[in-house]
């Protein structure tokens, strides 16, 4: 079997399972955020009978943090009063994003089921486990129950070598596969990542391998050192030792090209931030590029989590990019999710290191988003166009 087989083989009490098989597995972890958690199915939970095992919770707000209005004030209200009424061991306010925070507290291990109703709940597999979303509805019915009804995927492995150049990220690994693959290569499937480079990334790194799969069409992305034992649908072997420094234009994932095809194209507003890009390591590398620059044009920095705010600040990391003109913000997910801190108005163009660039997905649909990595957004910050960070 292929892991996310194996592991939903063990959840579901069999001994083995194959793609096609549909099964009831028990679920080792239940994660959920104010956007898509008790606002939206704290009524329908109780009509089920309540919480089946609260100890398997995680809540996080992350989505509505800082409130910006009344409405959003509101929703983290409802958000704390049921954590506290329903005694949630794992609930976390303005502490960072769902995703980074069930990796940074550990809350997540190899071989578990993790069930979330937000589509980044994926992320986990950078952990070694197999992480699905489901809509608010079907979740209550998991946390309620403590079991998910799951198809099982066909999966596809991704075996990486070689290792990134100066300048080129994670991030532009990931747009290079997307835009080779497109974005329903792995439709409901299974994504597996392996390999020689894998095998030397820390969880920091794998996070954005893991993150991108849901960009992918995938039911679920793990990564693994596992040699691959299993029946797999397609098989991929890349040498990423040539990669250049990507951009996605808007409004696909996978519209992608290489920067400097595209030099020059003027910028209103860069942003780093979102589980994928707010990480230590995205801050770190845009830290590198800007340090003895200033920008020509207004930089927003969301750390993922608060602990990797404090720990930018302690090493300087955070001087360095206030120095060069950014501006830090909570770490949250409200300016990726086109809810505030970020809007973009008709006419903006954004480049940012945030997970997704669909129209409209980061305020007006007349706006247009740019994706890249840490290093490219500095150095775009720097020019006020986009522009290769190795020319910078």
């Amino acid at each position: 079997m292929t892991l996310t087989e194996k592991i939903i083989a063990r959840a579901a009490g069999l001994d083995s399972v194959r793609p096609g098989d549909e099964v009831w597995a028990a679920v080792d972890r239940i994660v959920m955020n104010d956007s898509g958690g008790p606002r939206r199915m704290a009524s329908l939970i109780e009509e089920l009978g309540g919480l089946v095992d609260r100890e398997k919770v995680v809540l996080v707000s992350d989505h509505f943090i800082p409130a910006a209005n009344l409405r959003h004030a509101e929703i983290l209200k409802v958000t704390r009063d049921w954590a506290h009424t329903q005694q949630i061991p794992y609930f976390y306010e303005y502490q960072g994003i769902l995703h980074n925070l069930i990796l940074e507290k550990g809350l997540v291990q190899s071989g578990m089921l993790v069930v979330g109703s937000d589509s980044h709940t994926v992320t986990a597999g950078a952990a070694g486990a197999v992480a699905v979303s489901v809509g608010s509805t079907e979740l209550a019915t998991v946390l309620a129950t403590g079991e998910v009804w799951l198809r099982v995927p066909e999966s596809v492995r991704i075996d990486l070598a070689g290792s990134l150049p100066p300048l080129v990220d994670l991030r532009d690994l990931t747009m290079t596969l997307l835009g080779k693959l497109k974005t329903d290569f792995a439709l409901a499937m299974a994504v597996e990542f392996g390999g020689a480079f894998v095998e030397t990334l820390d969880l920091d790194g794998k996070i954005v391998l893991s993150n991108q799969g849901i960009e992918m069409g995938a039911m679920n992305a793990i990564v693994t050192s596992e040699n691959p034992d299993g029946q797999y649908e397609n098989s991929y072997a890349y040498d990423i030792t040539q990669l250049t420094p990507q951009v996605a234009l808007p409004h696909r994932v996978d519209n992608t090209a290489d920067v400097k095809s595209v030099s020059h194209t003027p910028l209103d507003l860069a942003w780093i931030g979102s589980c994928v890009g707010g990480r230590y390591a995205d801050l770190k590398a845009a830290a590198a590029v800007l340090k003895g620059h200033k920008a020509r044009i207004p930089l927003i920095v969301n750390p993922a989590t608060h602990e990797i705010y404090r720990r930018c600040l302690a090493d300087g990391t955070l001087q360095v990019l206030v120095d060069a003109g950014a501006v830090i913000h909570p770490a949250g997910c409200g300016a990726c999710a086109g809810l505030h801190s970020g809007t973009l108005t008709a006419g903006e163009h954004l480049i940012t290191t945030a997970t997704r660039n669909f129209q409209g997905r980061m305020g007006s649909r007349e706006s247009f988003v740019y994706l890249a990595s840490p290093y490219t957004v500095a150095a775009a910050a720097v020019a006020g166009v986009l522009i290769d960070p190795r020319e910078l």
